[in-house]
């Protein structure tokens, strides 16, 4: 997982001008809901925009972010005409806890930067959903005693505290989720046109049928769940981004529905259709936030998952490197070390001869004999483990001398297809497709008793491929799939997919084997 850091590195500038801002478009955004909800809110989302500040900052900052938003929220309210020592007196009973919920939160592991965990979700939800509203709500309500708003800007203690709770919950997942580098939502790429238009035609379709028939008392339940299918499908595509936007547009319509005498949520009165409303809104989002957390950790596993592999992949590269490197050691051991002390005992051997008794000279000889056929023996093996004929006369030649090598009690005849274009190919593929055919050379030899296999290497446009068919006892690919695949398959499969190439092995009993290899060639 890349590292993610606990505080932000922005300065302190910046992110006091983005919290000022912030607040005063969120306090524009919640007084519109409010002058169309007949004095009613639904939601308020500037204590959320400061607290997800806060959590993003070191604690040093929290005072200068405070008042960043403090400042911001009383010049918005001023500007709408309300009167400044009242605005000042209910804002600071807002937002005066919120500090208390930024350090609270700065205690769980991980909860600044990853949503993927029930037990940080839970905590979240306690301290910035649950407690954090209803007690702001309730310093809120006794604050405005002294004031001029109570009974006009302000409502009861219920709409106040759902309208913050609903704005913690729709608006902190989503900054979270934007600020964590690992979220799915940074991985899932751009959203597509077709995926916006889509959610928008759901979107409408909903509208028109709370429209037609929300208010029937038969329908209800129906209605209520009818967003749940347009939810779930924000949940997957964008997380939980998608749904807080989603669910936040469901919201208002629903209320702007409601308020013309539409809908599902019609109350007695206005303020209870508010609340039926805010009740529905926050239990979607409660929801939408636990299936957020299944597909989070469902990403979240995938990557994981996706760099093990990617990690096992470098591994094995490095195995076979490594491999390469100490067959090239074994095979210049045997040539210049071994091979030579035989070659020198065979010469000794042919002084010796004409010093003794020529009734031994028969005897000599046959361990001469034995000498050089060990020597011719040893060749062969360091040639296989360190194939020189592919560095000095290309892969074609290669190929010829190991499908030409002399083989003891071996009735397998091989036929080469191969042009002298293969020999313009890189070291490392060159090296692979001798590998893999000497692999399948041995495989024919003690498992398929075939008589006859086929090489062929091509190149053209599209890359290098190999082929190699042979006319021997073949196996059942499906059984073959449950039982555990040996070394020689495992290396061709990974030589292929280092090289960023395709292997495929397709066989039936009595059939043979089909081996093809496909590497792409880098462009010139």
């Amino acid at each position: 997982m890349a590292d993610i850091p606990a505080v932000s590195t922005r300065s302190l500038t910046v992110w006091c001008g983005g919290v000022f801002a912030g607040v005063s478009l969120a306090q524009v955004l919640s007084a519109a809901l409010w002058n169309h909800q007949n004095g009613t809110h639904i939601v308020w989302f500037p204590g959320a925009v400061l607290l997800g500040a806060m959590v993003a900052n070191a604690w040093q900052r929290w005072a200068a972010l405070f008042f960043s938003a403090f400042v911001g929220l009383v010049a918005t309210g001023v500007a709408f005409g309300l009167p400044l020592v009242d605005t000042a007196l209910v804002i600071i009973a807002a937002l005066l806890l919120v500090p208390v919920a930024a350090a609270l939160l700065r205690q769980m592991p991980d909860a600044l930067t990853r949503l993927d965990d029930f037990t940080r979700l839970g905590g979240l939800v306690l301290v910035a959903v649950v407690i954090l509203p209803a007690v702001s709500a309730m310093l809120v309500e006794h604050a405005s005693l002294y004031t001029a708003f109570r009974g006009t800007v302000l409502s009861d203690w219920a709409n106040i505290a759902m309208a913050h709770s609903l704005g913690y919950v729709l608006y902190l997942p989503v900054w979270l989720s934007l600020r964590n580098p690992e979220a799915a939502v940074r991985h899932a790429g751009p959203l597509s046109p077709l995926y916006v238009g889509f959610m928008g035609t759901c979107l409408i379709v909903l509208g028109l049928v709370w429209y037609a028939l929300g208010g029937r008392p038969a329908l209800m339940p129906v209605m209520c769940l009818a967003p749940a299918p347009v939810v779930i499908f924000a949940i997957v595509r964008a997380q939980m981004t998608g749904s807080s936007i989603t669910i936040f547009i469901i919201a208002l319509m629903a209320a702007h529905l409601s308020v013309h005498g539409y809908g599902p949520f019609l109350a007695d009165t206005p303020p209870n259709s508010t609340l039926a409303v805010q009740l529905w809104s926050l239990l979607a989002a409660l929801c939408a936030m636990i299936l957020s957390v299944v597909v989070e950790q469902r990403y979240s596993s995938r990557r994981a998952l996706g760099r093990a592999h990617e990690d096992l992949r470098e591994l094995a590269g490095r195995l076979i490197a490594t491999q390469e490197q100490e067959r090239a050691r074994l095979a210049r051991d045997l040539h210049d070390d071994i091979n030579q002390r035989l070659a020198a005992s065979s010469i000794g051997l042919s002084a010796l001869r004409r010093r003794v008794d020529p009734t031994l000279h028969a005897d000599v000889n046959h361990l001469r004999e034995l000498l050089v056929s060990i020597s011719e023996d040893v060749r062969q093996l360091s040639r296989q483990l360190h194939p020189s004929v592919l560095e000095h006369a290309g892969l074609r030649d290669a190929l010829e001398a190991l499908c030409h090598a002399p083989r003891r009690a071996c009735a397998l005849e091989i036929v080469l297809i191969a042009d002298r274009g293969v020999d313009r190919l890189a070291n490392d593929i060159a090296l692979c497709f001798y590998r893999v055919t000497q692999e399948a050379i041995a495989n024919a030899l003690r498992h398929a008793a075939a008589t006859r296999l086929t090489v062929k290497a091509s190149v053209d446009a599209d890359g290098a491929s190999l082929w190699i068919f042979d006319n021997g006892r073949g196996f059942d690919p499906v059984e073959g799939a449950h039982a555990r695949p040996g070394l020689g398959l495992i290396s061709m499969n990974e030589r292929a997919k280092l090289l960023g190439g395709r292997f495929e092995l397709r066989s039936a009993p009595g059939k043979g084997v089909d081996l093809w290899m496909h590497i792409p060639l880098e462009p010139s």
